[in-house]
């Protein structure tokens, strides 16, 4: 076989490790916690850009805020108060549903007071709020609604819904007075941030509904729930199927699509609180002081919640840390209501296994083809195009598909590609040109620099900062040749070192123009910053000599070979002077 065929082999072979361990990551045998961070950072990312900003009237949020607690007292309230408050929403308010983003695990300890609430919450369309815990310590208390869907329901299909431990619901005279409830239980993701919310949850293997779910259908006139299965090749890689929730009203089937663990994205609509602009903020102590005209509310969704600090509900979002957890689900609510939730699909595997294959094959057919820079605008291209097609998905058509994977996989085939053109055999472009050992020692000395790099070693390491030194003219006939020394990777160099390179070259500019003057100033600033290195006294001295002469038209600022002199002393890569053995 000829040499070229097999050094072509062995570089499309290194070139396509990227693409393996990215197809690995996608199927699940490699779990690799920082692309999954990057992924959620895209999704944050796209979803603040995104967002309406605008105010949403439908839903409006009763809050328990820091004003009602230093008007009305502590928390938990008397019953025979929120009573009055539960009257006076549908009574003078006339608004539709009422959903409680708070629980009541105790009686009241004053006498009557649960009766009271119990009577102004029966038959009204009412949704109480309790929470799930796997804490060990955790016990029951109160009283489950009816689980919105059975365990037979699921037909066997090991479906990933978020099991439980124990619960604290309501009181069972609340629990009876208003039977249907809803779970406010968060999921966080790795990070701790909360992106999506459970719509079902498992316990003793019966599926209770969340409350943002039981706050819709209440909307809709509680239709049943209906588990939504992918058929055939759709199933993907989920082994349930399960790719949606069914709803039957009017005739038709409402559709809401889930995730693997039957949890929805939640659409959030702006920066959370009173002040976020998103949704209505009510003052329960308005409410109750009657400073807010009646039917206002009328028709209204309304949801019963805190953003007192003092009470715990405030959570991280990807809008914002400290984001009320009763906004979140109003914003779930706002996207059911309007049938558009952002979903991850269920082909999202095939999705992202044919833009990996796809890129990984046009980057090792054609980047061998090609030099360094043009090799360096396809991947860049290629990488635009794929974070462009994924960001017009989410953002046209709400779907959150893999991204990270595909990025560092471009990028790193790419990397192999000009290694293994440039270093693994040994590669080099036409023309290049390396003086002697002998002469290189001497260029290190007469800057000060450890090592000597001509424009062939700088391309062929481009993942270093380099600092161009001189362009020296080793003859009549022959272009200036550009000399390096090298600084450190991109990613090692230190912000201090950024700004000294910025003004290193503003005097190279400088010089190159003749501006004498200007170079003078840069090379004064240089030399306060890093006293000790022997480059900008090297170009001071030389200005000090430049400036005697006049101007010379054919000046290029090219520094004849024969011209240099070693120095008494030399400087090492950091800058710091170290005398030569005597």
């Amino acid at each position: 076989m000829p040499q070229t065929l097999i050094q072509r082999s062995l570089r499309a072979a290194v070139m396509l490790v990227p693409l393996l361990l990215a197809a690995l990551h996608a199927l699940g045998f490699i779990q690799t916690n920082a692309l999954h961070r990057l992924d959620h950072t895209a999704y944050d990312m796209r979803l603040r850009v995104s967002m309406p900003g605008t105010l949403e009237p439908r839903v409006v949020i009763v809050d328990i805020d820091s004003e009602s607690l230093a008007a009305i007292g502590p928390w938990p309230w008397p019953r025979a108060q929120l009573a009055h408050l539960v009257d006076t929403l549908f009574e003078q308010q006339e608004i539709a549903v009422l959903g409680f983003d708070i629980v009541f695990p105790k009686p009241d300890p004053q006498a009557g007071g649960d009766a009271a609430l119990a009577t102004a919450l029966r038959d009204r369309p009412v949704v109480l709020g309790y929470f799930f815990s796997n804490e060990p310590t955790a016990r029951n208390t109160g009283l489950l609604p009816a689980p919105v869907m059975s365990g037979g329901a699921l037909n066997g299909r090991l479906v990933r819904v978020t099991r439980w431990d124990a619960y604290e619901s309501n009181i069972p005279e609340l629990a009876q007075a208003a039977p249907r409830a809803g779970a406010f239980n968060a999921l966080p993701d790795s990070d701790g941030v909360v992106r999506s919310v459970p719509l079902l949850a498992e316990y003793q293997g019966q599926a209770y509904e969340s409350l943002a779910l039981a706050v819709f259908r209440r909307v809709l006139g509680s239709p049943s729930v209906e588990p939504g299965f992918a058929t055939g090749l759709l199933m993907g890689r989920r082994v349930s199927g399960l790719e949606s929730l069914r709803l039957a009203h009017d005739g038709q089937t409402l559709t809401i699509p889930v995730d693997e663990r039957v949890a929805a994205l939640v659409p959030y609509r702006g920066p959370g609180g009173p002040e976020g602009g998103s949704f209505q903020y009510v003052s329960a102590v308005d409410l109750l002081s009657d400073r807010v005209p009646a039917a206002q509310l009328r028709g209204r969704i309304v949801l019963m919640g805190t953003t007192a600090p003092s009470l715990k509900d405030l959570r991280l979002t990807p809008v914002g840390a400290n984001y009320p957890g009763v906004e979140a689900h109003a914003n779930l609510i706002t996207g059911l209501l309007d049938g558009r939730l952002p979903v991850k699909p269920d082909y999202a595997l095939g999705y992202e296994m044919l833009v990996l294959v796809a890129s990984s094959l046009l980057l090792v057919w054609l980047l061998p083809t090609l030099g360094v820079w043009s090799g360096a605008a396809l991947s860049a291209v290629l990488l635009g195009m794929v974070i462009g097609l994924n960001s017009w998905l989410q953002l046209r058509h709400g779907l959150v598909l893999p991204l990270a994977g595909s990025v560092l996989m471009i990028l790193f085939t790419a990397a192999l590609g000009v290694v293994s053109q440039r270093w693994t055999w040994g590669a080099k472009p036409p023309g290049s040109h390396y003086p002697p050992a002998s002469n290189l020692a001497k260029l290190s000395a007469v800057y000060g620099v450890d090592q000597i790099a001509t424009e062939q070693d700088r391309q062929r390491q481009p993942g270093f900062v380099w600092q161009e030194i001189d362009r020296l003219r080793l003859g009549p006939d022959v272009p200036p040749m550009p000399i390096y020394t090298p600084l450190s990777t991109s990613g090692e160099l230190a912000t201090e070192q950024r700004d000294e390179l910025r003004l290193w070259q503003q005097a190279l500019r400088a010089w190159r123009a003749q501006d004498w003057d200007a170079c003078d100033v840069h090379l004064l600033n240089l030399q306060r910053q890093n006293a000790k290195k022997v480059l900008y006294r090297l170009y001071a001295d030389r200005v000090a000599s430049r400036r005697q002469l006049p101007p010379d038209p054919a000046w290029d600022g090219a520094t004849p070979i024969e011209s240099l002199q070693t120095p008494p002393y030399r400087t090492g890569s950091t800058g710091h002077t170290m005398s030569k053995s005597p």
